[in-house]
């Protein structure tokens, strides 16, 4: 337990000082939310939600995205290249307690990150809050672990940093975009909303939007659930067998 302590205390202090990240995980997201919130504050959304009931969690869902790719798969890879890893193998720490502290450091991104949402929703637009906060905790949750094996999956393909970034990078936007994370997929054509279909944030905004208006229990919810935890099983398997702490 004193090692994966340990760890953390230098990851979360590597996650601070990395510019990058702290941007994509709390600026961008916050300055996204409180633009919209501006623009379409009033206006209804799929299902009859407002924007907050909307776009609460999608926010965070981008969050999540965020940190899975740039604070995770791309900080390993940063990490991994500079020797980091190699490194810590002649000390007491184990390769356990340094995957602990990654999946450690990317909680605490995302909660805080989800914090800071909440905090600008309820002091800056005076709007309630959920009152289905157990569900929405478990809709966080589930998603950011299904979200960290994908960026372990980033991290398992790309050898250099650039190649991490790139990959990062060229995954925004769709997931961006074409999830229902900001545009509301009910106004863009079909053939991107069926590109929707392909895209993993967008189940994980349908997961997040449903546990923050407890609906995450309702047979509606089934198949984004469904779908997020065979992403979930597919990208261990995959991480298991192709992902190495050191080259």
């Amino acid at each position: 337990m004193h090692s994966i302590l340990t760890h953390t205390k230098m990851e979360l202090k590597l996650f601070f000082r990395e510019t990058l990240a702290l941007l994509f995980t709390f600026i961008v997201p916050a300055v996204s939310f409180i633009v919209f919130a501006i623009m379409f504050n009033g206006v209804s959304y799929g299902g009859g939600l407002d924007y907050f009931q909307a776009y609460i969690p999608s926010m965070i869902g981008i969050i999540i995205f965020t940190t899975a790719f740039f604070s995770m798969g791309l900080q390993v890879v940063i990490d991994r290249e500079k020797g980091v890893y190699k490194r810590l193998k002649g000390t007491p720490l184990n390769q356990s307690a340094i995957f602990s502290a990654t999946i450690v450091k990317g909680f605490f991104a995302i909660y805080v990150g989800a914090v800071e949402i909440l905090l600008i929703a309820k002091f800056g637009f005076g709007t309630n809050l959920t009152e289905h906060a157990f569900q929405f905790f478990l809709a966080l949750t589930f998603c950011s672990v299904t979200f960290f094996s994908i960026g372990f999956i980033v991290s398992s393909i790309a050898k250099r940093m650039n190649t991490a970034l790139g990959i990062a990078l060229i995954a925004m936007y769709p997931m961006m975009f074409l999830s229902g994370a900001t545009v509301p997929l009910e106004t863009l054509p079909e053939v991107l909303q069926s590109v929707s279909h392909f895209v993993p944030l967008t189940y994980v905004v349908n997961v997040l939007r449903d546990g923050w208006n407890g609906t995450l229990f309702a047979s509606d919810a089934l198949l984004d659930l469904g779908v997020l935890a065979g992403i979930l099983i597919v990208s261990a398997i995959v991480g298991i067998k192709y992902f190495k702490w050191t080259d």
